[in-house]
């Protein structure tokens, strides 16, 4: 049973602009308003899980900016323990740019200063049975060394990387999460069965597939979870 979540990897300030459609070449598209958020996919990970109640622990970097000071504070709002996030002078906090409509989104994404997290300052401590490290950076200089550090402590393994795993990181791997659309970036196919012969015989693959659900494939079962009606404000 898990007692505790660590997520590393991205930690972002969102700058949305909602648009009907995006602009040609040289042209200056107005928007009403623009919208500042929080997100990178190991925060927002974060962020969800202390809101559902479930202590868990942010391991990231910012800048030493206005941007990364609320970002943090955000989290630590939200009940996420945020004592591992370190601060960089030599790079601004990462950020994205999301142009957003109701039928799509485009994103222009700088990871800034999450390429400089040094998980050599994290405390094994900090993992053990009973914990479960989630990593969502693809970033090999931080996650390698946080994958053997997590599993030689005793807890378990999960990703989420946009381009899926690869060869070095799949042995260490209890879980990898990824959608349909980087999964067949990622393998060349939209096929859960045949992607999950990339991963190592005990790895749970979890493909999201928009409004057709989510499926879960272990070593000798599928589970398939369904959407259901739901009305959307964000």
């Amino acid at each position: 049973m898990i007692e505790r979540f660590v997520c590393a990897g991205s930690l972002n300030v969102d700058l949305i602009f909602p648009v009907d459609r995006l602009p040609e070449e040289h042209e200056k598209l107005r928007c009403p308003e623009a919208y500042l958020a929080y997100g990178g996919a190991a925060a927002n990970t974060a962020y969800w899980l202390a809101r559902l109640g479930r202590p868990v622990a942010m391991l990231g970097c910012v800048g030493d900016d206005a941007f990364g000071a609320q970002a943090v504070a955000a989290l630590t709002e939200a009940g996420v323990d945020t004592q591992w996030v370190q601060s960089v002078r030599n790079s601004l906090t990462g950020m994205a740019a999301v142009f957003a409509n109701p039928r799509s989104k485009r994103m222009v994404t700088s990871g800034g200063a999450n390429a400089y997290f040094d998980p050599s300052a994290v405390d094994g401590d900090l993992f053990g049975p009973g914990v479960h490290l989630h990593v969502a950076t693809s970033l090999r200089h931080i996650a390698m060394p946080l994958f053997r550090l997590a599993k030689e402590r005793g807890a378990s393994v999960s990703c989420d990387l946009d381009e899926g795993p690869d060869a070095e990181m799949t042995p260490w791997l209890d879980w990898v999460f990824i959608n349909h659309s980087d999964l067949r970036r990622w393998t060349g196919a939209d096929d859960p069965q045949a992607a999950r012969r990339h991963l190592a015989p005990h790895t749970v693959l979890v493909v999201t597939q928009g409004n057709k659900g989510a499926v879960a494939l272990g070593p000798a079962e599928e589970a398939v979870h369904r959407v259901f009606p739901s009305a959307v404000v964000d």
